[in-house]
């Protein structure tokens, strides 16, 4: 059969993975325009193509938008459903302002804004990173809102700017009273009217708190990663550091036991699982840990597999002991390596893999019971039971 050219698929257009820095890079690039309009527009205000009500009344709308824009920018290459929701606002926002002040800038922030979301929209089910509803939609709100009472602040200072004393002029100064006045920083502008007065509660009402609620939703992880980073470097240092020690992983009730009578025989240990509830618990405990996949070799030999005096393989699943077992032998061919198994199946295969010694727990721990129950010793006396090596 004979495939016509009507008969073949359509080829698939390029997918966001492909596009997403390009829409996010054209996002900055219009951000940074309309931010650069709005300024210019405010220093020296464009001839209008029709008058307005508010003809000379021209609230720095543009860079407002343009701020949001710029922000969603970053969001939007990592293809997040907030960004791309908050994005479509800002034609809207840029709308408004050519009709309230229809001149070349907004006309052009207008097409521009437009034209991206016109671009990205074909895409909206790709956006699929993140939550429209957790941490990252609760931080693009309060950027919004920050943006939101700033404009407030802005537009009601120019307004009201000859119920202050010394008076404010232009947006400038406006600006600059609504951020000295939302920071807590404190502005030299004073109001004179009740109006004046009534205007400045409600700035500082709604605008401290979004903008000390901002500051906490977006710097707070920043610095929880910076200290993360900081943190991994001293562990790395610190696994640096260690020689002669024995290398732990799991955290298995066997392998609990384990590392606290190497620790109590004055053993240097390192305990390694993916665990991080149970590594974390462990160091609380004093233990020195390391969060990662005992099976896999960057991990091992970030533990310091090297310079070990001894690995033991304690995890609750034999399959993944077996792993860390293949792994570690070969890393290391004269290791000690001591595997514990939950099952006597398992023992042979430890062996065949490298284990220098397997160990049986059920099995250790049945010639224990039976030496208990069958020592003629006197019952009165408690005394431990071993079994020998």
């Amino acid at each position: 059969m004979v495939e016509t050219a009507g008969d073949r698929p359509e080829p698939l257009p390029l997918s966001l993975v492909a596009r997403a820095p390009y829409f996010g890079f054209a996002a900055a690039l219009i951000g940074l325009f309309m931010i650069a309009a709005g300024i210019l527009s405010a220093a020296r205000p464009p001839v209008e193509l029709y008058r307005t009500p508010l003809a000379g009344y021209d609230p720095p709308f543009e860079v407002v938008a343009g701020l949001l824009l710029f922000i969603l920018a970053f969001r939007i290459r990592q293809r997040s459903p907030v960004a791309f929701l908050f994005s479509i606002a800002v034609p809207v926002l840029v709308g408004a302002i050519t009709i309230l002040s229809p001149n070349g800038y907004s006309i052009a922030s207008t097409v521009l804004s437009g034209a991206l979301v016109i671009a990205v929209y074909p895409y909206r089910s790709s956006f699929y990173i993140g939550s429209a509803a957790g941490p990252e939609g609760t931080q693009l709100l309060l950027v919004v809102a920050s943006l939101t009472a700033i404009l407030f602040g802005t537009v009601g200072a120019e307004w009201l700017g000859r119920q202050f004393s010394p008076p404010i002029h232009g947006w400038g100064e406006s600006v600059y009273f609504t951020v000295t006045t939302i920071s807590t920083i404190g502005s030299v502008f004073q109001p004179l009217t009740d109006a004046a007065r009534w205007f400045v509660v409600v700035l500082i009402l709604v605008g401290v708190g979004t903008f000390l609620s901002a500051i906490v939703v977006l710097f707070v992880p920043f610095l929880e990663r910076r200290l993360a980073r900081i943190g991994e470097r001293l562990e790395r240092a610190q696994m640096q550091e260690l020689e002669r020690h024995v290398i732990v992983c799991g955290v298995s009730p066997e392998a609990h036991a384990t590392a606290r009578a190497l620790r109590e025989a004055g053993m240097r240990l390192v305990v390694l699982s993916s665990d991080a509830e149970e590594v974390e618990r462990l160091r609380t405990e004093g233990f020195r840990t390391r969060l990662g996949d005992p099976s896999a070799e960057e991990e091992l030999k970030l533990v310091g597999i090297d310079r070990a005096r001894a690995l033991i393989v304690a995890q609750e699943s034999d399959a993944a002991n077996l792993l860390t077992v293949i792994t570690a032998r070969a890393l290391q061919p004269d290791l000690r390596i001591v595997a514990v198994a939950t099952a006597d199946s398992s023992l042979a295969k430890l062996r065949r893999a490298g284990a220098t010694e397997a160990i049986g727990v059920v099995h250790v721990a049945a010639q224990l019971i039976t030496a208990a129950a069958l020592d003629h010793a006197d019952a009165t006396r408690p005394h431990a039971h071993s079994v020998p090596h």
